[in-house]
């Protein structure tokens, strides 16, 4: 082929606006080309970008020792390498896994080459945004809540020694392990009912496991109170901010979860809550079971995978089917998740997990994002991340400051 067609296949590959019949001419070439001839192609895509300049021998040597190296499939993992009539088989998986593999460097490899290891203004302005920050750094949040009995004495849990913390009534209250609160009750009636309340501040996170046995994870900024012991022939908890229960069943005594006016009714099954007022909507979010989800006279019935969004000033209801549970509960699993997240909807729970304030400087910027990272990173690796795109960031004791 020649070489003036490969490099105008390669740059209309760069480019993004290759036809299908030229993206497979360009595979073809690739799967018969040698070395010299693929190392050519690299040094010419990289000067129609970076005018007269050679393209640096590392970086040249390294993306050719990955093409050759990554992409062999050897005898042991070649199931048709000892078969006669198949031996093409093995060579055709090995040069077709090299095509790839320039398609991909000269669509992306190269371009972020060009975009973030050419020293420019931009480059010279991140590196310093990213020494701020680790400067500046932040801690993420950890396990930690305030417990408030009866009488309205109150417990910071994070200072409290493993072990008893007491007991109230015929309840005895367990601090078995840090992060963990257990209630064991032996009596089903009470003469007095007797209620708690395990508030989580900014940047803390709490796990309680309820007299029934029901499992309870409390996200930042929320609250539960419920009594110690469930008597009568309900149960009923009531709670602010993100939580997240797993319902001892009991047939005969369902559950129920109050929040901002929207009642949870349930007889033992998996869900989360998120009722933050800082939010849109109240968001209910089923994983096995069944729920009941009412505010005033309207009420809808989940099935696993579907969410109910709830208006809080009005009975709007809205069901979302095939909701990503592995999205919705990345929080009580150690993350954060994102999926074509709004810059907002992100820093709402940054703001929440890190114990920051957030302030925006003229508009809004119009960014989405998309990935998974783990929580207990500091707050200057969950920046360094979105300050690739064309947002600002600048961390100011316990404020972010956001510019477009």
């Amino acid at each position: 082929m020649p070489s003036e067609r490969i490099s105008f296949l390669v740059e209309r590959y760069f480019s993004n606006s290759c036809t299908e019949a030229e993206k497979y001419e360009l595979m073809q070439w690739a799967n018969t080309a040698s070395e010299t001839e693929l190392e050519e192609i690299l040094h010419s895509s990289w000067q129609n970008h970076e005018s007269n300049l050679e393209m640096p021998t590392e970086m040249s040597d390294r993306i050719m020792s990955k093409i050759f190296t990554q992409n062999q499939v050897s005898d042991e993992d070649d199931e048709y390498s000892e078969e006669e009539d198949k031996p093409s088989i093995g060579f055709w998986r090995v040069n077709y896994s090299i095509a790839a593999s320039i398609a991909l460097i000269i669509s992306v490899g190269l371009f972020a080459w060009f975009q973030y290891n050419t020293v420019d203004k931009r480059t010279e302005n991140r590196i310093v945004q990213v020494k701020e920050f680790e400067k500046n750094d932040v801690l993420p949040g950890s396990d930690k809540a305030i417990l408030t009995f009866d009488d309205g004495t109150k417990v910071a849990l994070d200072d409290s020694k493993n072990g008893s913390l007491g007991k109230q009534g015929e309840t005895n209250i367990l601090k078995p392990e840090k992060g963990q609160l257990v209630y064991q009750s032996t009596k089903t009636a009470v003469a007095q009912p007797m209620y708690n309340t395990v508030t989580t501040p900014k940047g803390g996170q709490y796990q309680v496991v309820l007299s029934d046995g029901t499992k309870v994870w409390l996200n930042a900024a929320s609250s539960l109170r419920f009594p110690l012991v469930f008597e009568g022939n309900e149960r009923k908890v009531e709670m602010t901010g993100e939580v997240y229960f797993e319902v001892a069943k009991n047939a005969k005594k369902p559950f129920k979860v109050i929040s901002n006016g929207q009642e949870v009714e349930v007889l033992g099954t998996h869900f989360n809550i998120m009722a933050y007022p800082n939010e849109k909507a109240i968001k209910t979010t089923l994983l096995e079971g069944s729920v009941k989800v009412s505010k005033n006279d309207h009420s809808t019935i989940l099935e696993p995978g579907q969410q109910a969004k709830v208006g809080f000033n009005n009975n709007i209801f809205r069901t979302i089917n095939d909701v990503s549970l592995e999205e919705e509960l990345a929080w009580k699993n150690g993350y954060f998740q994102f999926n074509n997240a709004s810059l907002e909807m992100i820093m709402r729970q940054i703001e929440r997990w890190y114990d920051v304030d957030i302030q925006y400087i003229g508009k809004i910027p119009d960014e989405h994002f998309t990935g998974k990272l783990q929580r207990n990173t500091n707050l200057s690796n969950v920046l360094k991340i979105l300050s690739m795109s064309e947002v600002q960031f600048k961390i100011e004791g316990k404020k972010i400051v956001i510019t477009p």
